[in-house]
């Protein structure tokens, strides 16, 4: 067991005098550790910690004035209440969400701190709401996605959120996507491309680098949580788009492998066309009209349904009894990009350009 003469014999060899004045005695043979404390209280003292904690700003200190206000405006109306060893602030009205505040704390001596926080809307996180092609199978030369989204998503750099694999290799594909981003008018519709230079055959990119697809193989489209929508919350978990590919798919849409189902007089029974593969919904939405027989747009509303190989007419009155078409724009794909006029894949130094034909009809009556 240590004794008292012990303790004295060790201070004696540290050379220190237990009848001088402690204080000078640590500051001759520990200088350092006197620095150090000095250092640290002096960052505390310039320092001082001011922060917004929920619905009050709070400073680290108990003598000074503090000021909270709106941005560039007038300072708040509201309580300060002090403590032994800090100073809160309880605004009359509650911060409003969306809107950025300022706090300013000066103590006795003038010195000066400020801080500002951004008071986020509070919303759930946002989701993707749908995905096309609804279908499992599409060609291996299939050309694009399409992403339906609850809110506006962050835009810029967007292509780092999205991955495609080949489950039957389980790699990631390399560079599979067409780098533009092409969003909806409001925002919320993404049209996301797969390279069409990987996707032509005989091109630079596909020779270099082959199709982002190959024919009877498994893949899964997988987009990361950590990407945000504008309003700064992140993705809710979506599962991975999984699908397969057939073949590659190199004839046009043809009408006449179309089944249209008319409905009947003074009804607003569907006008139901059924198609043999699937076609893209975006332009189901877009390229498809029924005149009547004065060829006047008829009024309704369309649906696409049955993975995209059904197309849906709601009349806003009841049919009439008469003579109808069904009027179909050039320009509808199929999921490869093949239109009515010509295939996507084509050769244009050896290919005769095709001759344009306008929109083809399908004539029907009503009953």
């Amino acid at each position: 067991m240590e004794t008292q003469q012990d303790r004295k014999s060790y201070v004696n060899n540290l050379g220190i005098n237990g009848k001088c004045n402690f204080t000078e005695q640590m500051n001759q043979h520990f200088p350092f550790l006197l620095g150090l404390t000095t250092l640290i209280l002096g960052c505390n003292f310039l320092k001082p910690s001011l922060r917004f904690e929920g619905d009050i700003v709070v400073m680290d200190s108990a003598q000074g004035n503090l000021i909270v206000r709106a941005k560039g405006g007038q300072p708040l109306l509201g309580k300060t209440i002090r403590t032994e060893d800090q100073i809160h602030f309880v605004p009359k009205l509650p911060f409003m969400a969306g809107h950025t505040y300022e706090a300013s704390f000066a103590d006795s001596s003038g010195r000066r701190v400020t801080t500002s926080h951004t008071f986020r809307a509070k919303s759930s996180n946002p989701s993707l709401t749908s995905l096309f092609p609804s279908g499992d199978t599409v060609p291996a030369n299939h050309l694009k996605f399409y992403l339906q989204f609850s809110e506006r998503m962050q835009k810029g750099n967007i292509f780092r959120h999205f991955k495609l694999i080949d489950l039957t290799s389980g790699k990631a594909v390399e560079e599979p996507f067409r780098e533009t981003e092409l969003w909806s008018a409001d925002g919320k519709q993404l049209t996301l491309w797969l390279h069409p230079g990987r996707q032509k055959t005989g091109v630079n990119l596909n020779i270099d680098l082959g199709p982002v697809l190959e024919p009877n193989r498994h893949y899964a489209l997988e987009i990361s949580s950590a990407w945000k929508s504008e309003s700064g919350v992140p993705l809710k978990k979506a599962n991975p788009k999984i699908f397969k590919t057939t073949t590659a798919d190199r004839s046009q849409p043809d009408l006449s492998h179309w089944r249209l189902i008319p409905p009947v007089h003074q009804s607003k029974r569907h006008l139901i066309v059924k198609f043999k593969n699937p076609l893209d919904w975006a332009l189901l939405h877009t390229m498809l009209s029924v005149l009547d027989e004065h060829d006047n747009e008829v009024a309704g509303e369309i649906m696409v349904e049955k993975q995209e190989t059904q197309w849906s007419f709601i009349p806003l009155n009841p049919w009439l009894c008469g003579k109808y078409r069904l009027k179909t724009h050039w320009e509808l794909e199929d999921l490869a990009g093949n239109n009515l006029e010509r295939l996507f894949e084509v050769n244009l130094e050896t290919d005769p350009s095709p001759t344009f034909t306008g929109p083809q009809y399908i004539e029907f009556e009503i009953r």
